[in-house]
């Protein structure tokens, strides 16, 4: 019975992983909006989901995880996340609000559908404003001054306005400034759970860093993302969508996990050649697996919130973060060499990780050059 739901659980993830790998292809070639329609809106995509759930659920209790708190903790957490991200793709609504300047709107289009839905309040726009960085052209902010419910809110980028399970954010502009659209976001249940998910995944990952890592181990890793984390704390974007704190937070961490990733990869390429030393630089890349897995997870979850106060959603399904939850998925089953006879053996484990890089070279640079989408650098 546990050999056959851990085969279970495999298969699950395996499907799993191909189908978000060929998503982000076939996104390419068909465009955003068949993705989400045939693909991440469709209900066989969530129930996929909830397979993977279902069966590790059933997993973790027949091999009575419980005696691992931190691990049981960890599982429990993602468990949460993923009856978050249920709750939202089942109940919440996303729309926007067009508004010209004097203008006043009791309801927004639903992109579901394209109908005109209510809102609780009615949202009156007194003023659009572009505010521009000293002495040039370059926009550094877009605001939209609304009057909601007799009071004067603000709305810009970064900055939302929360009311009554509603939630507004700067959208766009219209090209003589005198009017703005709102992405309008109602998900009051889903981004909670979610968020405690979060919250319960930063404390299991805590409380297994002290038990796998060491103190000097830590310091190596904490200390030059510390520096970088400073570094990019200095910049100023030009782009007002990145002038966040958690930029610099969401960047270093990211890039951390990302040289973490290739320190691994060249130790199992060494580990692959060099028979002699293989169960030398095994015991190295199972120590540096979770600092560099957890970094990753640490920096998915920041740019998460970080796009919930940009952009009103936790996670949109774009190639780069799809890419970076392949790489999080493929790292994280190495961990589980207990459970995994395959990642007992130094050799077949080196083969792996070197081979698993190549999610972390097209997270990095496939999307970019080759996938596109938000987090593409180049046109």
């Amino acid at each position: 019975m546990t050999k056959r739901l851990k085969q279970c659980v495999c298969t699950v993830l395996i499907a799993l992983l191909l189908t978000l790998a060929a998503a982000t292809i076939a996104e390419k070639g068909y465009g955003r909006e068949w993705a989400l329609a045939h693909v991440y809106g469709a209900w066989w995509f969530a129930a996929l989901w909830a397979l993977l759930a279902a069966t590790a659920i059933a997993y973790i209790i027949r091999v009575a995880l419980y005696r691992n708190k931190p691990a049981l903790l960890l599982h429990l957490a993602l468990a949460v996340i993923l009856c978050g991200a249920l709750i939202t793709f089942l109940f919440a609504d996303r729309g926007h609000l067009r508004l010209r300047q004097g203008q006043t709107l009791h309801t927004y289009i639903s992109d579901h559908d394209a109908t005109e839905r209510p809102l609780p309040f009615a949202v009156r726009l007194v003023l659009f404003d572009i505010e521009y960085h000293p002495n040039t052209d370059e926009p550094a902010d877009f605001i939209s001054f609304l009057k909601i419910d007799g009071e004067i809110v603000r709305v810009s980028m970064n900055k939302i306005y929360r009311s009554k399970g509603f939630r507004l954010c700067q959208l766009t502009y219209d090209p003589d400034e005198m009017g703005s659209t709102l992405l309008v976001n109602h998900d009051p249940w889903g981004i909670g759970v979610t968020y405690a998910g979060y919250l319960l995944l930063a404390l299991s990952m805590g409380w297994l860093w002290r038990r796998r890592v060491g103190w000097k181990t830590t310091l190596c890793i904490l200390l030059p993302v510390a520096v970088l984390w400073f570094g990019l704390a200095q910049m100023n974007p030009t782009t007002p969508v990145l002038r966040s704190p958690l930029l610099a937070a969401h960047v270093s961490v990211v890039i951390a996990a990302y040289a973490l990733l290739l320190g691994i990869a060249l130790i199992a390429v060494a580990g692959l050649c060099l028979p002699a030393r293989r169960c030398r630089l095994y015991h190295w890349n199972t120590n540096l697996l979770y600092p560099a897995l957890f970094l990753l997870a640490a920096g998915i979850f920041i740019g998460a919130l970080w796009a919930n106060i940009s952009w009103g959603r936790y996670w949109g399904w774009d190639a780069k973060e799809t890419w970076a939850l392949i790489t999080l998925l493929l790292y994280a089953i190495p961990c589980h060499r207990q459970s995994i006879a395959l990642f007992r053996s130094p050799y077949r484990f080196h083969l792996y990780c070197a081979c698993a890089f190549a999610a972390v070279a097209m997270t990095f640079f496939g999307v970019t050059y080759l996938l596109g989408g938000i987090h593409s650098y180049v046109q």
